[in-house]
């Protein structure tokens, strides 16, 4: 077994057990580069049954993007709520994901307008934020990325067809936890328009040789600070103009 495959297994087995791994320092094996940390990405997909969709996200509207494959089992309708002891850590943030209504494969052009076109719908999504790593935050950037760039789980909420005029930079938001005011504010997203993430991963995919199928969901990174829960409650969030998410943390 090479040391990105130990890697994989120890987070498949971290994913499984909900035990995040626990040795400080880390005794696991560090990605060297960011294709190292995609390939884990791979392996652990394959062992958890599947891609539903994908996070993608960047700090800042000219840094690079850095993605990773949503389990299937892990992204779902609000109606079905999360549960604390699913997760190690459970982080919230308020999103909008978009999906195309055909597979975008090798016959799609690549040019970032001709991918805007494509897009279906828009939904109001909370990504769970998770590690498998008990020391997170603490971990390094790649071993991060390969534990699929923290992900738990995507709760999807109201969906929209797509409309390419709507103000995705600068959202009105509102996000609210058992009764208790989070954020409520226009926001601003950190990669500028979210849109040029969803053209990047378009890019990538194509340019691998890989297809991104109908009704793949394509989340772009959060409208507000990462919220940590810690006790049950409702969650509640509204993108203006779009719709909103509610759901059960219990």
């Amino acid at each position: 077994m090479t040391p990105m495959q130990t890697l994989a297994a120890r987070l498949v087995k971290a994913h499984r057990s909900h035990e995040p791994i626990g040795t400080t320092p880390l005794d696991v094996p560090e990605p060297a580069n960011a294709d190292d940390a995609y390939l884990v990405q791979q392996w652990v997909l394959a062992e958890l049954g599947g891609c539903a969709g994908y996070k993608i996200g960047a700090p800042s509207p000219d840094a690079e993007p850095q993605c990773a494959p949503l389990p299937a089992k892990k992204v779902f309708r609000a109606a079905s709520g999360i549960r604390l002891a699913d997760y190690a850590h459970v982080g919230l943030e308020l999103e909008i994901a978009f999906s195309f209504a055909v597979d975008i494969d090798r016959t799609f052009a690549e040019r970032a307008e001709d991918t805007f076109d494509a897009i279906d719908a828009m939904s109001v999504v909370v990504e769970v934020v998770d590690s498998r790593f008990e020391a997170w935050p603490n971990v390094s950037p790649l071993l991060q990325l390969a534990d699929l760039q923290n992900n738990g789980a995507l709760v999807i909420g109201d969906t929209r067809p797509y409309d390419r005029n709507f103000d995705f930079k600068s959202p009105a938001i509102a996000f609210y936890h058992d009764g208790h005011e989070v954020v409520r504010r226009r926001a601003s997203h950190p990669a500028g328009d979210p849109r040029r993430l969803v053209a990047w991963l378009v890019a990538r995919t194509l340019g691998n040789g890989h297809s991104i199928p109908a009704g793949t969901v394509l989340t772009t990174g959060t409208y507000m600070p990462l919220y940590m829960v810690t006790k049950p409650g409702r969650v509640r969030g509204t993108i203006e103009g779009l719709g909103q998410i509610e759901f059960e943390i219990v």
